[in-house]
């Protein structure tokens, strides 16, 4: 299965083609502004040196936030008209799990994974996650915390805090950094290397790789389903005291009609 996924929930793009568990073409993409315009030209600049076609896709995987409303929205909205003018399969996943399984390839020795975004508000998006099969299954539900209470969680949720691989820009805000490093992780006897980064995972070709698999923790969504993960309101919301975002986003399709399903 000719799957295409991409990750523009955050700056660090990550775009990547995969076909059968088999990574095709993968680009790594940092932006300074929108992805409007670079989105889907990387995406075409992927298929032409794979030698492939927009036709030959057969599904289609996205990230759905957390992360920057407006690279979650474009991401989102680029995932759903592909899946649905191309007809394929769409999957989408959040962020914090695309970069888990990105976390977790990487770190072979690793079980576990703490993926952590910069929230800023002086919060940080973070999740729990464990290895299950080709994919991750989440522990504990991702959210918007102070770092010091999402790290008073993990304590209660890990035996070890120094045992998951952590990764994101949010990685240095959650442990620390030098003195301020968390004193449950303070180097004990000698130096090792741990499984920390603060960069971006390679979060689109670890997911491109799962879904064209058939991961068996992955399952398409319609492309009217599927909504974004904002995890909390935007700065305008808060702004305003208001809150548009539903808790439980609407299933029921049906109530949609496009020009396909027009008489």
């Amino acid at each position: 299965m000719l799957t295409l996924a991409f990750d523009t929930a955050t700056l660090n793009g990550r775009f990547a083609l995969a076909e059968n568990g088999q990574l095709l073409e993968y680009r790594p993409l940092n932006v300074s502004g929108s992805y409007a315009d670079a989105l889907l030209v990387v995406v075409n600049e992927m298929l032409t040196a794979a030698g492939k076609d927009r036709r030959d896709l057969r599904r289609v995987a996205v990230t759905t936030g957390p992360g920057s409303f407006t690279g979650v929205r474009i991401g989102v909205a680029t995932g759903k008209g592909l899946a649905w003018g191309l007809g394929c399969e769409l999957f989408g996943v959040t962020s914090l799990e695309a970069m888990a399984a990105a976390l977790l390839a990487e770190h072979s020795e690793a079980t576990w994974a703490v993926p952590v975004l910069d929230a800023r508000r002086g919060e940080v998006f973070a999740g729990v996650y464990k290895r299950s099969g080709s994919w991750v299954e989440c522990c504990v539900s991702p959210s918007a915390r102070k770092p010091d209470a999402w790290w008073e969680h993990l304590l209660l949720t890990l035996d070890d805090p120094n045992s998951p691989a952590y990764g994101g820009d949010g990685t240095g805000i959650l442990l620390g950094q030098g003195e301020t490093l968390r004193p449950e992780l303070a180097q004990q006897g000698m130096p090792q290397v741990r499984p920390w980064t603060s960069s971006h995972p390679a979060t689109a070709p670890a997911l491109a790789v799962a879904a064209s698999a058939g991961a068996d923790l992955l399952a398409p969504v319609h492309p009217f389903a599927m909504v974004p993960s904002y995890l909390r309101g935007s700065d305008a919301e808060v702004k305003r005291q208001l809150n548009l975002t539903p808790k439980i986003p609407g299933t029921d399709i049906s109530i949609h009609q496009s020009r396909k399903d027009a008489p």
